[in-house]
């Protein structure tokens, strides 16, 4: 298996609105204030946007952020080959809006040898279920990202200070290293005052809405997350049904 395109989703794409400032401890959600997708519109989607035509090599999770160690180990046994391309199907970016992980990987993990940053600080203020994406960027496993979200959180959830040039319309994501925690904590609504001590490869990076979203190349590995505090129990069968229809779980 030599793969390179990964398509990525998480149950809550597939709901009516998007739950926000929650975390594993959670209850699942009310499904009369997030109601799931159709299965015909999920499964429609799947195969005449994500060109989804049988299975796929792939990982299951409950949780999103498990994806970076499933990731690690795919990579190790010759499953994932990086840097590899990214389509984050989701309600949520993953970037690291809404955590305080951002620090640790400025600060600490990017002045490390990139190989030193596959086990990254798990948990609050480090590697977590909404941050992942931006550790595996750390990692340099990602070729380029692409975000596709259901429109209830605009596409524009992603943390500023990993847009390249701290810019909110920037097409590429890049991270920085700062070494002064208290420089970033006193610049937080001013990051061009930062002092950049390193910079890594910019990515290109786009978020649209699904409407929008056509793939141009198919996939060959497919993940998908559960997130049970971001969806109700009645989208179950959707994940269900995605994990029986699609996706060839390795081990």
């Amino acid at each position: 298996m030599n793969a390179r395109r990964v398509l990525d989703l998480d149950l809550d794409f597939f709901l009516d609105g998007a739950a926000t400032w929650r975390g594993r401890q959670d209850d699942r959600l009310d499904a009369a204030d997030y109601r799931p997708w159709p299965l015909a519109q999920v499964l429609s989607f799947l195969r005449e946007r994500c060109r989804l035509a049988g299975t796929l090599p792939g990982i299951v999770v409950e949780h999103h952020g498990e994806l970076f160690g499933r990731w690690r180990d795919a990579i190790d046994a010759g499953q994932l080959t990086p840097p590899f391309h990214v389509t984050h199907v989701d309600a949520h970016a993953d970037l690291g809006l809404g955590d305080s992980g951002y620090s640790y990987l400025m600060t600490s993990l990017l002045f490390e040898e990139p190989e030193q940053r596959r086990f990254p600080k798990e948990g609050e203020g480090g590697l977590e279920d909404g941050n992942y994406l931006a550790f595996a960027t750390a990692c340099r496993w990602l070729s380029d990202l692409a975000y596709i979200h259901n429109g209830s959180s605009g596409g524009d959830d992603v943390l500023l200070y990993y847009r390249q040039g701290f810019d909110p319309a920037a097409q590429n994501l890049q991270l920085v290293g700062i070494r002064s925690q208290q420089e970033l904590r006193e610049n937080l609504l001013t990051p061009q005052n930062l002092t950049i001590a390193h910079r890594e490869p910019a990515i290109p990076f786009q978020s649209l809405q699904w409407e929008q979203f056509h793939t141009e190349q198919p996939f060959d590995f497919i993940c998908l997350a559960r997130s049970p505090p971001f969806t109700p129990a009645e989208s179950d069968p959707i994940f269900d049904a995605i994990r029986q229809q699609f996706i060839e779980e390795i081990d």
